[in-house]
């Protein structure tokens, strides 16, 4: 019954290889070194079961992995590292940070943000607390509160911290130009020392801004030089290879994601636009790895998982060219996170079903005076198909 009720419920037979030696997927490799590290924690944590130090430190290492990997399994094990604390209310101070990252990362973000306030109770001073909680509230689209946890960080940690959080903030509030030439600034001043990740993040920030107002060539500048430290760190960073991919996308370049991606299929949310390249370039594999996407968010449906609803919403959208099913993933997605790009994929799947449906989008825009050209072009299409009702 609900199968037919609920655009996407009713799932496919879990796949089956013919053959024993199909690979069904290949995962990425994992340093010898750390693998070891991780061994040697276990051992340790099983000789010290109520050991906090041990259980976070271990619990850190799978955060780390997951990371690297984009592999969520890793998040899993690292909370059964916090299982002994994972359900107490006041938990020690170092697994409520652990815990509010796990939260945050399967979109649990109530009970994320209740630990980090837990945390900035004990210790107000703590700068990580405030920048996550930011990030919680950010992605929540509760931008007053994401500003006022940046200005807290005003004291606690760098200009370059602290800034760029609130230039993302501000540029998210009308305030475009001013946040792309406050993070400009900020990036020439740093000091030499800064660390690459930080400079990588105040790109990829300043890169998204210059989208948003029309400066294709400037946002791709900044995204270019973004990748080019990570490639320099040898760090995998999913969401810049998400951002230039859709940029890219964006503008016909679908041969240039597809090359890049190609070794990061391990990523659903990179295998996504793989698969977005390879439909537009009518690919030979095309199908067969859209096929492979299809049954991860299948199995991660029938756990229950709806932390990938933008991509579900998407992939129904650009690959299935489902527009009713990829508007309803689209609408139970803004429910949850309101960042830019959940915003236009609710205009885009309004504007192939339903344009009624756009009406939250709409709103979001007027009160927090977001200025986005893509979303600009959306509703003027929108307001075209209204017009000629």
């Amino acid at each position: 019954m609900l199968g037919l009720l609920v655009p996407g419920f009713g799932l496919a037979a879990p796949y089956t290889p013919a053959q024993r030696d199909v690979v069904v997927e290949t995962l990425p490799a994992i340093d010898p070194a750390v693998s070891e590290q991780v061994q040697t924690l276990h051992r340790r944590l099983a000789a010290a079961p109520q050991s906090v130090a041990l259980a976070t430190e271990l619990a850190r290492h799978y955060i780390d992995l997951s990371r690297q990997t984009d592999d969520p399994r890793y998040n899993g094990y690292a909370q059964a590292a916090l299982r002994p604390w994972w359900e107490q209310p006041q938990p020690p101070t170092e697994v409520l940070m652990l815990r509010a990252h796990l939260l945050q990362n399967r979109h649990a973000f109530d009970q994320a943000r209740s630990d980090l306030q837990q945390v900035l109770e004990r210790d107000p001073r703590r700068a990580q607390a405030w920048l996550e909680l930011a990030a919680i509230e950010r992605v929540t689209g509760s931008l007053e509160n994401a500003h006022k946890a940046c200005a807290a960080l005003l004291t606690l940690a760098s200009a370059l911290i602290s800034g760029t959080c609130l230039a993302d903030i501000a540029s998210l509030t009308g305030k475009g130009q001013g946040a792309y030439a406050t993070l400009d600034r900020l990036l020439q001043t740093a000091s030499a020392d800064a660390a690459p990740g930080l400079r990588r993040w105040a790109l990829t920030i300043q890169g998204e801004i210059a989208w948003r107002l029309g400066q294709p060539a400037l946002a791709l500048q900044a995204l270019e030089a973004a990748l080019e430290l990570a490639e320099e760190e040898g760090v995998f960073d999913g969401y810049l290879l998400g951002l230039w991919s859709d940029f890219m996308l964006a503008r016909g370049q679908a041969r240039p994601v597809r090359k890049r991606l190609a070794p990061y299929a391990h990523s659903d949310a990179l295998l996504l636009r793989y698969v977005i390249a390879s439909k537009r370039l009518m690919a030979d594999d095309a199908i067969a790895m859209a096929d492979v996407l299809r049954r991860r968010f299948e199995a991660s449906q029938r756990r229950g998982d709806t932390v990938h609803q933008r991509e579900q919403a998407r992939f129904a959208l650009d690959v299935d060219e489902q527009p009713a099913e990829a508007l309803w993933l689209a609408q139970h997605n803004w429910a949850v996170q309101k960042e830019p790009a959940d915003l236009l994929l609710l205009l885009r799947a309004a504007l192939a079903f339903n344009p009624a449906a756009a009406a939250p989008a709409r709103a979001y825009l007027a009160s927090t005076g977001l200025e986005d050209v893509r979303a600009e072009v959306l509703i003027e299409r929108l307001d075209q198909l209204d017009a000629a009702a």
